[in-house]
């Protein structure tokens, strides 16, 4: 075999090699937006490449024309999909991509039909010629006007795809420009080779193009990797990145800084003016207030001073790592925190004001015991959501406040409540507890009527919670509670009832004989203030594994506002 012929037959064999191992690599990432596009382009090269060895290895014009007519099947969709990978890349609208989808095909179907009925017109090719080019036999053609047609239409959708491509470098970020700049000169280099070859100026009559667009591939890879092409996507830029409202500045790997968005930019206005020229640690140089950063904690807090007001922030430094372990880069994330500060203030003094009223009366205590980790859990959610959901946290705060107003506050000159405020009080702890806990708890109010009476404060939701912290979770998948108030003749019944882990008999035996030192919450205060109030107190029936049920009634005369029947679910 000639040598020129076999290196030649080498590279194609390798590029088609290069071009199975990056549809591999697209394939894991199949998801991203292009990403389909890209291995379609990389199905079409292959086909075109090994076509094309078949043509340069041919040593008569039939079996060359064989493997010629089937290299023109993939050339016109390799145009097509190069420009829809452009469209879905630089983030055209749904209406563009389906218009282009579909308009666009007319350039595959109208170059195979003129290509393949050229026979009749001769109006793309006019005449082949299978003559050697000094090392080896190659077809030379004459081109017709519809071959140079085809060519423009091919150069129409190049346009197309150069539009949205430097429409992108407008709109982007710094830190992507590279990206798109990649894509620009991968997509303009395999075309140079198209205009060679409609004039008959490739070197040695060679088509250069299937081994140019595997190499346009490989740069296509080099973009993904480097920049995270695929990864980083306009749309993202402009709208997590750009947008948000959490301030975010990028760290390159040598420590110089890349980038910052509108968030951090406000909040440290010289960034906005070539904030390339900082390095990480020469920026901490001058902010003195983020030299934390690089502390133990994940998240590092501060203040500053800004317009002439105190303000609140959280910081954090996080490492961008690859799937394969390669470290690209930092990211360096601060929020503004100012009003959950003032927030958690209040409540801190809320509940230490609470507390404090509790421990000067002892009636107080017993009917407000706010087990410090119920606290304590309940201010690490909120802290924990204060970036995540902040209405969410703010919801949080104002229940954890009226809770613990409602608990706290103990009046000896008023004892009683209205049933529809200790209801309230009620709902309010669930639903804390349903932030904390989710679905693993349920809990539902049924009542047939709802009589307008006035009951001890702090005698039901202190039943509920010991049936839900008791009760409930100490299953695995939680359960059901359930308060049932039900207006008979002479009395209101109530039962606070749940399926959670029961109580032992033994156990039992010692919560109704008032021994034992855990009890509950309050169980035996609210018993003797119900036997106080009524004479009668709490009934306790359980069966381990099972359920546990807690009874008690209120003496009822003279006739109630009733409603209609109702269950009320949490």
């Amino acid at each position: 075999m000639n040598v020129v012929r076999l290196a030649f037959t080498l590279v194609l064999a390798a590029s088609v090699f290069c071009a199975i191992l990056l549809i591999n690599y697209a394939y894991k990432k199949r998801s991203i937006p292009g990403a389909n596009y890209f291995i379609l382009l990389l199905i079409t090269a292959i086909i075109y490449n090994l076509t094309y060895i078949g043509e340069i290895n041919s040593n008569n014009l039939a079996t060359a024309m064989f493997w010629f007519n089937l290299q023109h099947i993939p050339i016109p969709f390799q145009h097509y999909l190069w420009m829809m990978l452009s469209l879905e890349y630089s983030k055209a609208t749904n209406k563009q991509l389906k218009i282009a989808k579909y308009l666009g095909l007319y350039h595959p179907i109208s170059f195979i039909l003129i290509y393949f009925t050229n026979n009749l017109h001769n109006l793309y090719i006019s005449s082949y010629r299978f003559e050697s080019n000094g090392y080896f036999p190659v077809i030379f053609s004459d081109k017709g006007p519809l071959f140079f047609l085809m060519v423009i239409s091919g150069t129409l959708l190049g346009i197309i795809s150069m539009t949205f491509y430097v429409r992108g470098v407008i709109k982007s970020s710094r830190l992507h420009k590279y990206g798109y700049f990649i894509m620009i000169f991968t997509s303009l280099f395999p075309w140079f080779t198209v205009y060679l070859n409609a004039a008959n100026k490739n070197y040695l009559g060679i088509d250069y193009f299937p081994v140019v667009s595997i190499f346009s591939g490989i740069l296509y890879m080099f973009g993904i990797f480097k920049f995270r092409i695929f990864n980083t996507i306009p749309i993202a830029t402009e709208i997590v990145f750009r947008q948000s409202k959490e301030g975010v500045m990028v760290i390159d790997l040598t420590n110089h800084i890349v980038d910052a968005n509108n968030t951090f930019i406000n909040i440290y206005p010289e960034l906005k003016e070539l904030p390339h020229k900082y390095t990480l640690d020469s920026f901490i140089e001058k902010h003195p207030e983020l030299n934390g950063i690089y502390g133990e904690d994940s998240t590092f807090k501060y203040k500053l001073e800004k317009d002439g007001t105190e303000r609140h922030y959280s910081a954090e430094i996080t490492k961008i790592v690859l799937e394969d372990g390669f470290e690209i880069g930092k990211i360096v994330t601060i929020n503004d925190i100012t009003i959950f500060v003032e927030n958690e203030k209040n409540l801190k003094y809320i509940a230490t004001t609470a507390l404090d009223k509790a421990e000067t009366n002892e009636m107080s205590f017993l009917q407000a015991q706010i087990k410090p980790h119920f606290l304590n859990n309940t201010l690490s959610v909120i802290g924990a959501m204060v970036t995540r959901d902040p209405n969410g946290a703010k919801k949080l705060i104002e229940n954890l406040g009226e809770y613990l107003a409602n608990c706290c506050y103990f009046d000896n000159t008023t004892p009683m409540v209205l049933l529809e405020e200790e209801i309230e009080a009620v709902n309010t702890y669930i639903a804390i507890e349903k932030t904390r806990f989710g679905d693993r708890l349920q809990f539902d109010i049924i009542y047939d009527t709802m009589p307008k009476i006035n009951i001890p404060r702090l005698i039901l939701q202190p039943l509920v919670e010991n049936s839900i912290r008791h009760g409930i979770l100490r299953k695995a998948d939680g359960g059901n509670v359930w308060l049932i108030i039900t207006n008979e003749e002479t009395k209101i019944s109530f039962e606070i009832k749940d399926n959670g882990v029961g109580i032992s008999e033994e156990k039992l035996l010692q919560i109704r004989m008032g021994e034992g030192n855990n009890q509950g919450i309050g169980i035996l205060n609210i018993h003797r203030r119900l036997i106080k109030h009524y004479g009668d107190g709490l009934k306790i029936d359980s069966k381990k594994g099972s359920f546990t049920s807690v009874k008690f009634s209120i003496p009822f005369h003279g006739k109630s506002q009733l409603e209609s029947f109702n269950t009320v679910k949490f």
